[in-house]
């Protein structure tokens, strides 16, 4: 289980560094994510160490929220200036992602429904 935290750690840590190296607007972490999903889909799937170490995380990963909490607690002016457009923003967000998945899940059922019968 330690080497897979260390394996956990050190793809996040390569996940800032290109993130920092190559400038680019994607979080460091997210990188590193992407980096452990390559990992796994190279080794043909997660490990008997790697899969003990999420069962024993996983029930703490609320707690990765609060630095988020404590960063829209500390921009409450900004928010209160800007609650209007975020507003906006979510409502559209959200009804575009509700008709893009309706949309998918026809397409999908469709598609899948003429392979079935054919």
């Amino acid at each position: 289980m330690i080497g897979s935290l260390t394996t956990i750690l050190a793809l996040t840590v390569a996940g800032h560094v290109i993130a920092g190296a190559l400038d680019v607007p994607i979080p460091g972490a997210a990188i590193g994510m992407l980096l452990l999903l390559i990992a796994f889909a190279s080794r043909g799937g997660v490990d008997a160490a790697s899969a003990r170490l999420f069962e024993v995380a996983s029930p703490h990963f609320n707690l990765l929220f609060v630095p988020a909490s404590v960063g829209v607690a500390a921009s409450g002016e900004l928010l209160a200036q800007a609650w209007l457009y975020i507003a906006v923003a979510i409502v559209l967000s959200t009804a575009a992602t509700i008709a893009l998945t309706g949309l998918l899940a026809q397409y999908l059922l469709c598609t899948m429904g003429r392979t079935q019968t054919a």
